[in-house]
């Protein structure tokens, strides 16, 4: 029998390999931040670096009904992310800049190098400007976030990357009580693969009313058409916060499985698993509200309805479909590829934002006074099919050092949206850095 000692240095080898290239890349983009001040002397100049390291122990469903098609995916795999971060400000130029290695079981590391935001602010003629990169997320939420309709930030992640920014120019106005700004998004742009990615432009608008915080949002793009929503937070004490948001679209979509009638040869050489509808007029709210004590015990509730999402009958439809594939397997004239290529490809549906039209999310969270420890518990429930998510957390923050640790587990009914997921639960453990 061959040492395995040769391939795990190999794979050292490549890891380290990785890591330089990876720091040469921030390494070179510090030195332009050096020259963007060496340009504006004038202008502050600050600066930090994180490396940040996250792992993430998947437990695979070994009865997931798209056993076929699992070794194709992700899920079940564990991973693991390490970033370099530099964030700061050169003069009027903003910068956010990402060097990750990331791995995952049965495959070998990659790295990639993002310039999640990097803008320059600006005055021409009195206004105030913006232009390049800059991560455009906002709205009241904590679970969804309906008029997030920019930067469409995807809610309910654990140890998510940094976001990366979108492309823009935009006209900004600024006053002590309010402010708005006209923004147009990847400039050039029409309709792409993914909604952030398309052109669009956009009128977003902040108004302080007394003790309520009155957020407004116009877009105009090809794929949604317009789109006008609206949201609110109020504080009528210092213990109680409610919100509310409230979108409404010319146009939406969503991916459904094939139809119901689909044939043996739909099932397995159709271009796509999934089909992409179109829906009229659709709606996405979102309420709830915190309640907060003086020793940092909170608790959070919000409910919220999404015109985009799937309906409980298209999850058992996606189910009855993978059933379908793999009682294929083994017959004359079907290819095993084929039916495992096209049930991974039906996983995509779970990429989508939300999985289930109405949803319930409860928090309850505590924080140490004055810094140090915190503690969450939430469960995310499934009003359409019974479905939920509870995610356990714990955290501690130093000066320099944060640290994070939690459990993720899925159940419900056997054909709800977060039962049929092809995993049965995630633990995950992340380390920040600053220097």
């Amino acid at each position: 029998m061959k040492s395995p000692l040769p391939a795990r240095e190999a794979e050292f080898q490549v890891r380290k390999a990785h890591q330089r290239r990876l720091l040469q890349c921030l390494a070179g983009l510090s030195a332009v931040a050096v020259a963007l001040h060496a340009r504006a002397a004038d202008d502050a100049t600050d600066f930090g670096w994180n490396t940040r390291l996250v792992g993430e122990a998947h437990e695979l469903r070994r009865d997931s009904p798209f056993a076929a098609g699992l070794d194709l995916t992700s899920f079940g795999r564990d991973r693991y992310r390490i970033e370099q971060e530099l964030r700061g400000r050169a003069g009027p130029v903003s910068l956010l800049l990402t060097a990750t290695e990331s791995g995952q079981e049965g495959a070998k590391p990659t790295g990639r190098f993002v310039a999640n935001e990097a803008y320059a602010d600006f005055s021409l003629g009195g206004e105030r400007f913006a232009v390049g990169k800059k991560v455009l997320s906002g709205d009241v939420g904590y679970a969804f976030r309906p008029i997030d309709v920019l930067q469409r930030e995807s809610r309910m992640q654990m140890m998510p990357p940094q976001l990366e920014g979108i492309p823009m120019l935009s006209w900004d106005n600024f006053s002590p009580d309010g402010a708005w700004s006209l923004v147009i998004a990847n400039p050039g742009h029409q309709r792409r693969g993914d909604a952030r990615e398309d052109g669009s432009v956009a009128l977003k608008l902040y108004r302080r009313a007394g003790a309520a915080d009155l957020h407004g949002v116009l877009r105009r793009s090809n794929r949604y058409g317009l789109e006008l929503g609206v949201a609110a937070s109020l504080v009528p004490s210092d213990a109680l916060e409610i919100h509310a948001s409230l979108l409404t679209q010319q146009r939406g979509e969503r991916r459904l499985p094939l139809a119901e009638n689909a044939s043996i040869r739909d099932l397995l050489t159709a271009d796509s698993a999934l089909v992409t509808e179109t829906i009229a007029s659709p709606r996405k709210a979102l309420v709830g509200g915190t309640w907060t004590t003086a020793e940092g015990l909170s608790v959070l509730g919000e409910f919220w309805w999404d015109g985009t999402a799937p309906a409980t009958a298209d999850w058992q439809r996606l189910a009855r479909q993978a059933a379908q594939r793999a009682a294929l397997l083994g017959l004359p004239g079907v290819p095993a590829a084929a039916v495992a290529g096209e049930t991974a490809a039906s996983l995509k549906m779970f990429d989508q934002g939300n999985l289930v039209r109405r949803g319930l999310l409860t928090r309850l969270a505590w924080s140490e006074p004055g810094g140090g420890w915190s503690a969450s518990a939430d469960i995310l429930k499934s009003l359409e099919d019974g479905g939920w998510t509870l995610t356990a957390a714990v955290a501690w923050q130093g000066d320099r050092l944060r640290f994070d640790a939690g459990l993720r587990r899925y159940g419900g009914r056997a054909d709800s949206a977060y039962r049929l997921l092809p995993e049965r639960g995630v633990a995950f453990v992340g380390l920040i850095l600053a220097y």
